[in-house]
Formats: C-alpha cells, structure tokens, sequence
C-alpha cells in the first residue's frame, strides 16, 4: 500500500480542479481493499484502524490545501449513482440499504456476494445527504418524492413508494425476518444495521469493528439472500461513518464543533447569526446550516458521548457511500 502522502500525490491534490475521484479510487483499491484486509492478519479493528490512519493524514493535510474538497463532497451524485435512476433503468429489481454502512466494509460486502453466486456488476461509491443522517438522505437522496423528517420505519405503505410500484420491507434488528415473495414490484428492504451499533456501550474503540464485520452476515442472509434470485440487487448506504479513535481527528479543529453547540451540524435560526465559513466549518446560508468540514472530534453529551463512530458532519468516510450492484444468483 502506498503512502498516505508524498511528492507527486500532494502535487496532484493541490492542483486545481476536482480531487474526488481520484480519492475514491484510492480508498476503494486501497486503503479499503481486500489486499489490504489481508494485510491486517484478516483482523478488522487492525484494518480499520491501518485504514483510519492513512485518512487521516491524507484528510487533514487537505482540509489545510483543498479546502474545495467538501464542495465536491457536498454535491448530489452522478445521476447514474442514485437509486431512482437504478430503479428506472432495471425493472423488477431490488435495493437493500444498508443504515450507516461505509466504504471501509466492501471487502466483507464482496465476499458475501460470491458466497451469494452474484456476480459484482459494478463496484463504486455514491453520496450522502447533507447533513449525513438518515431523514435528510431519504428526503434529498432516495429521488422517490418523500417528504421531509421521516425515518425508514416509517417507510413501509408509503403512497409515494405504492406509485412507483415498489415495495418495502424494514429491518429494525438483525434478526428481523421477512418472507419476501415474487411479483411484478421493485423491491426496497431497509436493515437499521450497522448503524444502530454505533451510540451502544460497546462503542468506544475499534474492537467493535469486529462485530459490525460479523454481523453484517446475519444481515446479508436475510436482506439480499432473501431477495428472489433472478433479480438484479443494488447494495449500497445512506451515510458512512468517522471512526475518532485516539489520534485519529484533525488537532487544527478542537473546538470547532462550539458554534455547533457541540454536535456535528446544525441548523440556525432566522433571527440567529450564522458563523462564518471556513476553518472547519462549511455553512450553507440558504439552508441555515453549518457543518462541521473536516476530521473534528466534537464533544456531545447524553448518549452516545461515548462512541467513537459518528456521522453527520462532512468528511470522506461520512459522506462517500458504497454502491454495489450484483447480479441474479447463478
């Protein structure tokens, strides 16, 4: 693996013009790869935490140089990496959406996939909403005419989802089971996993990685294994993660996340003053909202204050997004 910095990669990045992509083909062939899985020893808190080094530096030096960056993270994605597109360009299909996966578990997604007999058609990254949670990802990024501050659970007999001919099926648990049967539907299965592991107690290092890598099979067997097996399945997210283990946050950006009354958006007021843009902070004044750009590590309290794995602010582990699309079962 290369490192996370030198002579000839700073003069790309610093060059004008956009770094995204290049970055994204670095995090998927690399940092995140299955080469380098095996070179952790098969240990996932040991590839997490390798992997979470390299972005760091990587994304720190960029907050300082490109700051442009996260205008590039801000935007929609390629019309061809959204879900409404997919389900307009592949009939009789299925999505399956798995909550707060990030682009760090591809090589577990892969293999399952082969276990699976489908073929990986296509392997890349899509976006998050901005902010990176869930409502904000279902009104702005699902493309199916969803209102506002609603959740997934809330998804299932929705009239929009019933007037595009899809049907939904949610998994608050890993061991929520639906039988799903045959029709003439596209099919939309939500599993609330991994990220309703992120605010438990057991949240704190990078030892949890290991269950989200074991648990993610429970939830591919009864997520994309229970989907027909002639349909063609689209796996991918609606927000990753940052992983704030010790040293792995941006020291330029302590107290950031104050004007934020510590979290890691948030939205003003009309009659609030907004902060200013910049040094770690990316406002948008139409919206109101201020974000926290960059690797911050912002001080919550109640629960949750604990957890190193958080979401919400702009990052690239935040707001990049897997996006897998496998074949009928052969």
């Amino acid at each position: 693996m290369k490192a996370a910095l030198d002579r000839v990669l700073i003069e790309q990045l610093t060059q004008p013009g956009h770094r995204l992509p290049a970055l994204e083909n670095w995090l998927l062939d690399e940092v995140w790869s299955q080469e380098a899985f095996t070179a952790s020893d098969n240990s996932p808190k040991d590839y997490l935490r390798h992997g979470e080094e390299l972005v760091n530096v990587r994304e720190n030096a960029l907050r300082i140089s490109a700051s442009s960056l996260f205008g590039e993270l801000t935007a929609p994605p390629a019309e061809e990496r959204t879900i409404s597109s997919f389900f307009a360009r592949n009939q009789k299909s299925a999505v399956v959406i798995l909550d707060g996966c990030s682009l760090r578990e591809m090589p577990r997604l892969i293999d399952l996939a082969k276990v699976s007999r489908r073929a990986v058609l296509e392997r890349g990254s899509s976006r998050a909403a901005v902010p990176s949670e869930t409502e904000y990802f279902i009104s702005d990024r699902l493309g199916l005419s969803l209102p506002k501050n609603i959740g997934p659970s809330q998804l299932t007999g929705r009239g929009e989802l019933k007037q595009k001919n899809i049907r939904f099926y949610y998994y608050g648990q890993t061991s929520d089971h639906h039988t799903i049967r045959d029709g003439e539907e596209s099919l939309l299965l939500w599993s609330r996993f991994p990220d309703q592991r992120y605010t438990d107690s057991m949240a704190t290092d990078e030892s949890m990685f290991d269950g989200i890598w074991d648990g993610l099979e429970q939830t591919w067997k009864r997520t994309v294994q229970a989907v027909p097996p002639d349909r063609k399945v689209l796996v991918t997210s609606d927000h990753g993660y940052i992983f704030l283990g010790p040293g792995l946050s941006d020291p330029g950006l302590k107290d950031v996340s104050r004007a934020l009354e510590g979290k890691r958006y948030r939205f003003f007021g009309q009659t609030e003053q907004l902060p200013k843009a910049g040094d770690g902070l990316w406002v948008d004044p139409v919206m109101r909202l201020a974000v926290i750009a960059g690797r911050g590590h912002n001080r919550i309290q109640g629960p949750g204050a604990q957890s190193v794995y958080r979401h919400g602010a702009l990052t690239l582990m935040e707001m990049l997004t897997p996006w897998i699309v496998l074949g009928p079962v052969n």
